[in-house]
C-alpha cells in the first residue's frame, strides 16, 4: 500500500514537471511572438518615419531648385521636429550633355558615350549659362541611324540671348549630315567657331521696325549676350519612327546644365534608412508639395 502511494506521488510529480515544461515552452513561444511583433511594429513605425523624412527632404530640395537659377547644385541635412534625420543632394551639372540615362530618351553606344534621342519634330532646350558663368564654347555632334530617306536639312538649331540693352536676340541655322559622317563613332558636328545668320533691328523713321541680315560666329554671339539658350530640333522630312536623331554636346568651357535635375534624398530614424531619387526636368517646375507628380525610385 505504501509503495503504491509512493508510485502515485512520483507519477504526479512527473506529470507536474511535464505540464510545467509545456507551459514554459508555450510561454517562451508567446513571449517570442510578442518580441517579434514589437520589432515588426517598431520597424513599421521607424521605417515609415524614415520614408516620409526622405520625402520631406526631396520636397525641401524641390523648393530650393524652383527658387534658384538654372543649374543650381547643393544639399542640406538636419532633423525634423520629430527627431527624424534627413539629408539631400541636388545634382544638375556635367562636363558633357546629355548627363545621365533617363528612360528611352538617352542612348548609350558601344563605347559608353551617351546620346540624347530626338524624334521627328521634337525639340530640346539647353541652358548655356549657370549663375554668373556663361558658356562661350561648345560642340554639337549628331547622327541619324538611316541609310536614306532624310532631307538635306536634318537639324535646326537656334540660340536665344539677351543683349546689353535687355532685348532678346537670336541666331539660327540648319545642319545637314556630312558625307561619311553619320555614325556614333564618326558623327557630323558644328561648333562655336562656325558662322550663322541673324536678323538685327535697326529701327525705322516711320515708327515701324526694319531688320538687316548679318553673319557672325556662334562664339561671338554668345560672348555678346547673356542667359543664352540653345534649342535643337529634329527636322527630317517624311521620316519614319526608325529615323531618330542622336546628339550630344561636348568641349564646353564650363559645365553643362543637365536636362533633368536629380535629387538624392535620404531619411533615417533608429536603425532604418530610406532613400528616394527624384528627377525633375529643368525649366519645368513642379508643385513643391504635390509629390505624386514626380518619379521616385526607392
Amino acid at each position: 500500500m505504501e509503495k503504491l502511494i509512493k508510485n502515485r506521488d512520483a507519477s504526479a510529480l512527473l506529470v507536474a514537471i511535464l505540464i510545467m515544461s509545456l507551459l514554459l515552452v508555450v510561454g517562451l513561444g508567446v513571449n517570442r511572438l510578442i518580441i517579434v511583433e514589437m520589432k515588426v511594429e517598431r520597424g513599421l513605425l521607424q521605417g515609415g518615419q524614415s520614408y516620409y523624412s526622405a520625402e520631406g527632404a526631396s520636397e525641401l530640395a524641390l523648393q530650393e531648385i524652383v527658387a534658384s537659377i538654372t543649374g543650381y547644385e547643393g544639399g542640406d541635412s538636419g532633423e525634423f521636429d520629430s527627431g527624424v534625420a534627413y539629408e539631400y543632394e541636388i545634382l544638375a551639372l556635367s562636363d558633357v550633355w546629355p548627363c545621365d540615362v533617363y528612360g528611352d530618351k538617352v542612348f548609350e553606344d558601344e563605347d559608353g558615350v551617351l546620346w540624347r534621342v530626338l524624334e521627328v519634330e521634337e525639340s530640346v532646350m539647353i541652358p548655356l549659362f549657370l549663375e554668373e558663368e556663361k558658356m562661350e564654347e561648345f560642340k554639337v555632334e549628331y547622327f541619324v541611324e538611316t541609310d536614306s530617306g532624310f532631307s538635306d536639312d536634318l537639324l535646326r538649331w537656334k540660340i536665344l540671348g539677351i543683349n546689353s540693352a535687355g532685348l532678346t536676340e537670336a541666331i539660327s541655322d540648319y545642319e545637314e549630315v556630312s558625307a561619311g559622317l553619320n555614325t556614333a563613332t564618326a558623327p557630323t558636328s558644328f561648333e562655336t567657331i562656325d558662322f550663322a545668320g541673324t536678323y538685327k533691328d535697326y529701327g525705322g523713321s516711320w515708327g515701324g521696325r526694319e531688320y538687316w541680315f548679318v553673319e557672325e560666329s556662334i562664339g561671338t554671339f554668345l560672348g555678346a549676350h547673356d542667359y543664352n539658350y540653345l534649342i535643337l530640333t529634329h527636322v527630317m522630312e517624311d521620316a519614319s519612327d526608325e529615323n531618330l536623331l542622336y546628339l550630344r554636346l561636348s568641349e564646353g568651357d564650363t559645365d553643362f546644365v543637365c536636362e533633368y535635375v536629380k535629387i538624392e534624398a535620404e531619411g533615417s530614424y533608429g536603425e532604418y534608412v530610406q532613400q528616394i531619387d527624384v528627377l525633375m526636368k529643368e525649366g519645368e517646375p513642379l508643385p513643391v508639395f504635390d509629390f505624386v507628380l514626380f518619379e521616385k525610385e526607392i
